[in-house]
Formats: C-alpha cells, sequence, structure tokens
C-alpha cells in the first residue's frame, strides 16, 4: 500500500481550482442550463481529454453521467460522447442540454408559455407532504402561487414540438427551484433563512422565467451543438454497461456517487415529482434501489464480497471495532457494497474499453466515528486488480470532516485533518 500512497500527487495545477464542483460550469454556456451542485467542472474533461490523445471518432464515456458534463463537453469537442443515469430527471437535462433548435422556433412559443404562468393552474402536489402551503406540514417548499404558476406553464408545453418543449420545461423547473423555500445543501434540502418572508410568487416566478428564456436564446444562438450529439442512457449504469450497444471507448470520465451516506435521488425529489418522471414514492424508491450503495436510506441487498485488499481490511477492521458509535448500523455493510458495486464497474469498464483507454475517476473520502476511508486509494487498489493500471492520483482539494464526525469522535490533530477529494487516473489495461 505504500506504493498507492506515494503515487498521491498533492501539486498538480488542477490542484485547489474548484474543479470537482459547479461553480465554473454555472457561467459557462448551455451548462448553465441547470445548477447541479454535485457535477464537476467541464474544465476537468477538457484536461482529460487533452492528456488522453483523442482523436476524431473516439468514444467518452461517462457511467454516472448526472446532469451531462461529460456527454455535453464530448459533443461540444466532435466527441462521440455516451452516459448512463439513473435518475430520469438528470438524464432529462442532460438531453435537454443537448439540444438545438432556431431560436425562432424557439421564441415564438415564449408567449403562449407566459400565458399559462400568468393563468396558472391549480397543481396535483398540493396538500401533498411539504410540496405546498396546503398541506400537513409547517414548512413547504412552494408558495401556492409558485406552484401553480409552474404548472400552469408545464400545461402549455404540451403541443410543443419535442425539443422546443423539452428547453422550456428545463426553464419552468429551473424556475421554480430558484423559487423554492429551500435549497439543496448537501444530503438535504435546507430552508432559506426567514423562508416566509420572502414572498416567492407568480410574478417572481415569471421575472425568473424570463431571465432564463434569454440565457436559452443566446446560447441557441451562438453556441449551436454539432452532430452527432452523445446518447443518453436512463437505468443503472451496473446493468446497462453490460449491453454494449456502443463500440469500445477510448475515455472515461466520471464522478460516481461519494460515500458519503447522501442519497442524491432523494435531494431531487422536487423536480422528480414537478416533472411528473415519478408519480409516487414507490417509484421514487424503485429510482433509489438501482443506485449505487453509497447510504443507508434504503433497504438494498446484502453485498457477497468483502475481499478489496489489504488497505479496505484494515479500515473495515478499525470502523468495526467502533460499531457500538457509529450513527448507523448499517455503514460498514453499506461500505462493503459500495466497493462491490464499484468493482462491477471497473470491470464491466474493461470489457467495453480500448486497450490504450483512460479513467478519471472523481471521488472523495469519507469518514465514520473517526475512521477515514481512504475512498481514493481503495478505489486504486480495486481497479488495479481488476486489470487497470493505475497512472496517478491527483488531489483536487481537502475537504473538512463533518462537524459531527469530528468534533464527536475525533480528537486533536486528527479532528483538524481534512478528507481528500482526488481524481483516480488510470491508463490502459490487460485484457
Amino acid at each position: 500500500m505504500l506504493g498507492l500512497k506515494q503515487i498521491i500527487n498533492e501539486n498538480h495545477k488542477l490542484m485547489d481550482k474548484n474543479y470537482s464542483n459547479f461553480c465554473h460550469a454555472k457561467d459557462i454556456h448551455r451548462h448553465r442550463w441547470y445548477y447541479f451542485k454535485e457535477g464537476f467542472s467541464p474544465l476537468i474533461v477538457e484536461e482529460a481529454i487533452i492528456n488522453s490523445d483523442l482523436k476524431k471518432g473516439d468514444l467518452i464515456v461517462d457511467p454516472f453521467a448526472g446532469s451531462g458534463t461529460t456527454p455535453l463537453v464530448s459533443t461540444l469537442r466532435g466527441f462521440e460522447g455516451v452516459g448512463f443515469e439513473i435518475n430520469p430527471f438528470l438524464a432529462f437535462v442532460s438531453r435537454t442540454k443537448q439540444s438545438q433548435v432556431g431560436s425562432k422556433e424557439f421564441k415564438k412559443y415564449k408567449d403562449d408559455v407566459i400565458k399559462g404562468i400568468q393563468k396558472s393552474q391549480k397543481s396535483e402536489l398540493e396538500g401533498i407532504s411539504t410540496f405546498s402551503g396546503t398541506g400537513p406540514k409547517n414548512k413547504w417548499l412552494f408558495n401556492t402561487e409558485v406552484i401553480r404558476a409552474f404548472e400552469g406553464g408545464w400545461q402549455c408545453t404540451g403541443n410543443l414540438s419535442h425539443n422546443v418543449r423539452n428547453l422550456y420545461k428545463l426553464i419552468l423547473l429551473a424556475s421554480a427551484m430558484d423559487n423554492a423555500n429551500a435549497y439543496k445543501d448537501g444530503k438535504c434540502l435546507r430552508y432559506k433563512k426567514d423562508w416566509e418572508n420572502i414572498k416567492y410568487s407568480k410574478f417572481t416566478f415569471l421575472d425568473t422565467f424570463l431571465e432564463k428564456v434569454e440565457v436559452l436564446k443566446y446560447d441557441l444562438e451562438n453556441f449551436p451543438i454539432p452532430s452527432p450529439k452523445a446518447k443518453i442512457f436512463q437505468g443503472d449504469s451496473r446493468e446497462m454497461l453490460k449491453k454494449k450497444n456502443y463500440k469500445p471507448f477510448k475515455l472515461c470520465i466520471t464522478s460516481p456517487p461519494y460515500l458519503n451516506s447522501f442519497d442524491y435521488n432523494d435531494i431531487y425529489r422536487p423536480e422528480l415529482f414537478l416533472g411528473k418522471f415519478v408519480k409516487s414514492n414507490e417509484e421514487l424508491n424503485r429510482i433509489r434501489l438501482e443506485t449505487i450503495r453509497s447510504h443507508v436510506q434504503v433497504n438494498w441487498s446484502k453485498p457477497r464480497k468483502n475481499d478489496f485488499g489489504a488497505l479496505y481490511k484494515q479500515v473495515m477492521a478499525e470502523l468495526i471495532a467502533k460499531n457500538e458509535i457509529l450513527w448507523n448500523k448499517k455503514i460498514p455493510v453499506m461500505i462493503q457494497a459500495y466497493f462491490e458495486d464499484m468493482e462491477k464497474i471497473f470491470y464491466q469498464l474493461k470489457l467495453n474499453a480500448r486497450k490504450d483507454a483512460s479513467i478519471w475517476l472523481i471521488v472523495s473520502n469519507s469518514a465514520y466515528a473517526g475512521v477515514q476511508i481512504p475512498v481514493d486509494l481503495i478505489l486504486a487498489d480495486i481497479g488495479s486488480r481488476v486489470g487497470w493500471k493505475l497512472d496517478e492520483i491527483i488531489v483536487l482539494r481537502h475537504l473538512r470532516n463533518s462537524t459531527q464526525n469530528a468534533r464527536r469522535w475525533m480528537e486533536g490533530e486528527a479532528c483538524s485533518k481534512r478528507l481528500r477529494e482526488s481524481i483516480i487516473i488510470f491508463k490502459g489495461h490487460g485484457k
């Protein structure tokens, strides 16, 4: 394991540039169409492309496409692209960012959607859970005027052509979330300060909508999408990768769910229901059960394999020794399941890769009960055991331990020790 630690690069030019989050993408054309907090910068994809010596016709894949950063960069740079995403809303965002229609066609439907917003319409979500102020809770995500303005606009998109309809649906969803009483913060939706007094309304919703229409209009005119577009498949990447409905890839750049017990599908619950991607909690739970097992919020199937190298064994022994103080007793099994899932991903990628292919894998380490889980080193070990050739581990930044984890279980120097967020790079494999 000493060899793996020696391959960690903490002096790379990508270090401390905020490339592992969405802050750059929110100002980049087309990427900015929907704010995806968990996304990474398109500049990482650009760096990977340059580093991997890609040529015209080469394929780039992303098994965890999220809102489509990798597929979109692939398309804009003229390479073929394939992305897989389990969340139907995020798959929709990824596809829509690659939409191309004339600005005149896009503009001519604007007034129809505006009329729908102004007229408004009662939403089926009113009175359900925390979606509106007419529900049983003392907090709600959307004021009644906002959710009705959204629904009125949404209903007006039904007769539009496919590409134009999706563009307006994306704008409506983004406008709704900008006028929500809560925002995404880590693993939850956190209510804004003094949210009761912000007074979001039909008029604030319409103002947001009009601003976003102008952004999309500008990007459609000035940053057209070349052909062919990257293909986005909605489904479980562990299964979708087996179908081999694409040629061998030259580059994989992706960021799987972090091993931090965040349920990313639950965070996007508002959009999933607003956009009619799911109609019940049962449908949502089915999606949650088909994701990488990185959280304990659903009862997924138990893992079978428990051999992921010496470092994994050492860390798990430390963690199990502290089992009584873990905030959830399923955490050791979750960690085991996560690495089992990721081993399957490495294996399937190997079967679908060229021999000179590269993988750029963005991950973060985690900590439970004061035990740090070196996810990057363990995944580097697993990938190497599968047959991928480890090149280096680039540290992007150091993250703080969660306040609860650090203060409750860690003391002194251990409390202040940061968690690595890294890119694991593999170059080539032996079949």
